[in-house]
């Protein structure tokens, strides 16, 4: 009867989902005005998820913002305790990069691209 109730009052006042959290996720670096490397960088972010363990975050790199074309994932599943991520540059051609993270928590997910591209130079 509870759950009932819930949904209820979900759907006529039009809240945000009254089980769970819903999920967010910023990148911060890199910034707006972009970066130049050759080696490394650390790519940042701040989000907003649910503490459960099937949470977690996929970074990607892209030379366009489409995520359909040429989006290339660089790291593994990462804790959403995490807040930046050190990535290997040293493989990649010189060029500008976006950077994509996903936070996800079950079949929930929230995306976000960088204002700014990481330009690798070697």
């Amino acid at each position: 009867m509870k759950t009932v109730l819930m949904l209820a009052v979900f759907l006529l006042v039009g809240c945000s989902n009254p089980w769970g959290h819903d999920l967010s996720i910023t990148v911060t670096h890199p910034p707006a005005e972009g970066v130049q490397v050759d080696r490394s960088y650390i790519i940042k972010w701040t989000l907003s998820a649910p503490d459960y363990s099937n949470t977690g975050i996929l970074i990607f790199v892209d030379t366009d913002l489409n995520p359909e074309t040429g989006l290339i994932q660089i790291s593994d599943t990462l804790s959403v305790e995490s807040s930046g991520y050190l990535w290997d540059c040293t493989l990649f051609p010189e060029d500008d990069y976006y950077v994509r993270v996903m936070l996800f928590e079950g079949s929930n997910s929230a995306h976000d691209y960088s204002e700014g591209t990481v330009r690798v130079i070697h």
